[in-house]
Formats: C-alpha cells, structure tokens, sequence
C-alpha cells in the first residue's frame, strides 16, 4: 500500500513538473506578442493618396517656413481659403487670400496659431468623433479621408455672412475632396483644383468648447 502511494506521488510530479515545462514563458510571450507588432503590415495606399500626402507634408512645410508667399500658393486664387472661429455661440467665417493679414477673433495673427503639431503624418482611417469626455474625440493624432463631411452642414446659413457670401461658401464647400483633422490643431478641408489640392476651410474650433 506504502508502496503505490509513492509510486503515484512520484507520476504526479513528474506530469506537473512536464505541464509546466511545455507552457510559455513570459519572455516568450513578450517575444511573439512584440514579433506580432513588427510584423504588421503598413497601410497600403493609392496612388492618389500617396499623391495626397506628398501635398499635405508640402502645405505642412510651407507653413513652417512661416512665409506667407509660400502658403499663399496654395490657396484657392478665386474662393480664398476660409478660417472657422468660435464667436459667441455661431462660428465665425473669415476669407483670406493672404495668410499674413489673417487675425483671429483672439487677435493672432496666422504663423501665431497653434500649429505645433500640423507635421504629423496623416493615417488613412475613419476620422474621429466628437464625444466631449475625457478628452474632445474619441482618439488622438493626425487623420485623414476622401471625404467631405463639410459640405451637408450648412451651418454657415446660420452666421450674419451675407447672403452672396453664404452662396459662395455653398459652391466652394462642394469642391472638397480631402478631409484632415489633426486632434491638436484642428480640421482641414482640401478642394481639388485640377490634378491638385488647395486648402479651403480651416477650422480652428476647439470641440467642446463653450
């Protein structure tokens, strides 16, 4: 009796100490969990978007020069490039065609504005949503798609523009065809012009804000 207790303590232990022997360790599963974030695949774009952020990083550039000449060229000669404020409770619309007489309803002029982190790279997915909890969207970064979002909010029917004014953002706002919203700066709405871009509205509202 003595003899098959020790006999089947002893199996036991060797069948826990060989489970225990053929699970993972945590090295190995640090290993393969930071193989898998190596081996993801990049994003695989267009030509058109490829096209697309060669433009962005040249717009994202001019404006670091902080020279107008140089963002000037890349605004609409015919519509301007239209800059969105929070004025009170309805937003506000200013048209530019030259960036250096820009003021803000805070008084800044445009090299003035937040634009410390306009150089991160865009990525190519759902833009993010407003949801005003811990932090204004529901994810943070640089953002951007085919998309005009703009163009059904007709919001600008509601500000004191004029009535001539109000038709022209209408037609303008109809020529978007790229959608960037960086979660630190703000959302910018490129037209296509041609076999290009131009920047059309630059909105500087900060969501949430009262």
């Amino acid at each position: 009796m003595i003899k098959l207790l020790i006999t089947g303590t002893v199996l036991l232990l060797f069948t826990c100490n060989e489970t225990d022997e053929n699970q993972p360790s945590d090295e190995q599963l640090s290993g393969e969990n930071t193989q898998q974030v190596l081996t993801e695949k990049p994003q695989q774009l267009s030509d058109e978007q490829k096209i697309f952020l060669t433009f962005y990083q040249s717009f994202t550039t001019a404006i670091e020069s902080k020279k107008a000449v140089n963002v000037n060229s890349f605004v609409d000669e015919t519509f301007g490039v239209y800059f969105i404020e929070s004025n009170g409770a309805m937003p506000s619309f200013t048209r530019q065609y030259d960036v250096a007489k820009f003021k803000s309803v805070r008084g800044e002029i445009f090299f003035a504005l937040n634009f410390t982190e306009l150089n991160q790279q865009p990525i190519f997915e759902e833009l993010p949503k407003i949801i005003c909890d811990a932090t204004p969207y529901d994810k943070q970064g640089c953002f951007v798609k085919k998309i005009n979002p703009f163009v059904n909010d007709e919001f600008w029917y509601y500000t004191d523009l004029n009535e001539k004014e109000k038709q022209a953002i209408s037609v303008f706002a109809e020529k978007i065809d790229f959608t960037v919203v960086n979660t630190s700066t703000g959302k910018f709405y490129f037209t296509k012009n041609g076999n290009s871009w131009k920047i059309g509205f630059i909105d500087l509202r900060v969501p949430c804000e009262a």
